[in-house]
């Protein structure tokens, strides 16, 4: 690379990491504001160092990578736009240089943080995101209310359960019904068990049933046994009836893949998973085309500055954000085709960014 590119590149790499440094500096102040309750309770013995070293690291890497094109954009913006009111620009496009050619150093800086932030989705994030889960399922409080639910746990195991409060290992109301494949091919019911109130461990499979009502299916008669306290293992853990949204963050790609396999033969509902890992290559995508639309926008000199430049660029961040809410909620809600709906608002605004480009090209 020339003096140029390596100038520009330098200039975009530092402003990111400044850019970083300033958004997660603001991000944790907010989040620690608001788990203060939780860091201060006596029940949690939580110490400084433990919540520096065991949560925040994670929390940086999650947040860092999920706002990074975001970040990019703006520090595109940034920089550009200072270099336009100094007239840098005019004088690199003055000496023959095409804005093409003054365009190609943002590309490769561009393309070396979509090949890191391509990595950090499928492989490093998922790791900081399993520990910053379980320090958050440990000593925080959120509410994950599941209530009603039916699913197949595994093949021929029916589970029904009215209430399970995500921060906890207790379900209400849970029935679980077996049922056995005969010689015809059909499906008879062999035993079912409703128990008031279930205790589950979300590692192994040990449970405890409080006021428990079991049935057998016999050949004359059922059996019945009802029992006040059972210490007991059952074919499924506390987490196969329920997990928060945000378990998808907390798998690497492959194990991403085997979950949603795991959760469509239960019959339970795979558009966020399939979100999920579309958004994983979708997002840093989203870098070459918010620095194509940053360039063009911000090198051009304003007579209001710097400050119309970052205005445009936050605006149009704004509804990039808005897009993509509204097509991943349209595929979770109303059976939207899940790719398109990751996708859609990058083809959106790929067009949007050939168009400013082009247009800044010929004036």
């Amino acid at each position: 690379m020339k003096k140029l590119d390596w100038f520009i590149v330098k200039k975009f790499l530092g402003t990111y990491i400044f850019m970083i440094g300033v958004v997660m500096s603001i991000s944790i102040i907010f989040d620690v504001s608001e788990k203060l309750k939780d860091f201060i309770n006596p029940e949690n013995n939580l110490t400084f160092y433990k919540i520096i070293t065991e949560y925040y690291p994670y929390f940086f890497i999650h947040y860092a990578n999920l706002f990074s094109s975001l970040i990019i954009f703006l520090s595109v913006l940034w920089f550009t736009s200072f270099m336009a009111q100094r007239l840098e620009i005019v004088a690199i496009l003055s000496n023959g240089v095409s804005f093409w050619r003054f365009s190609r150093p943002y590309i490769i800086a561009s393309s070396f943080l979509l090949v890191i932030s391509i990595l950090m989705n499928h492989y490093v994030a998922p790791y900081a995101n399993k520990n910053r889960l379980v320090f958050e399922n440990q000593f925080t409080k959120y509410n994950i209310n599941f209530k009603d639910v039916h699913l197949e746990v595994s093949e021929g195991t029916i589970v029904s359960y009215r209430q399970f409060i995500g921060n906890t290992t207790t379900v209400r109301r849970l029935w679980v019904e077996n049922w056995k494949e005969n010689e015809n091919g059909q499906w008879e019911l062999e035993s079912d068990m409703q128990v008031e109130r279930a205790e589950g461990d979300s590692v192994l499979y040990n449970w405890k049933l409080r006021n428990t009502f079991i049935r057998k299916i016999g050949k004359i008669n059922d059996e019945l046994i009802t029992r006040k306290l059972i210490d007991t293992v059952l074919s499924f853990n506390i987490s196969d009836l329920g997990q928060r949204s945000e378990i998808t963050y907390a798998m690497t790609t492959p194990e991403l893949i085997k979950y949603r396999a795991k959760e469509e033969n239960k019959g339970n509902s795979i558009a966020h998973i399939d979100i999920s890992r579309h958004e994983r290559t979708a997002y840093p995508f989203a870098a070459y085309i918010l620095t194509v639309i940053g360039i063009s926008v911000a090198s051009r000199k304003s007579r209001e500055g710097v400050g119309k430049n970052l205005v445009i660029g936050l605006c149009c961040g704004l509804v990039y954000v808005f897009f993509m809410k509204m097509t991943t909620v349209a595929a979770v809600n109303i059976g939207w085709n899940t790719i398109l709906a990751v996708w859609f608002p990058n083809i959106f605004f790929s067009i949007v960014a050939i168009f400013l480009f082009y247009k800044r090209i010929i004036y």
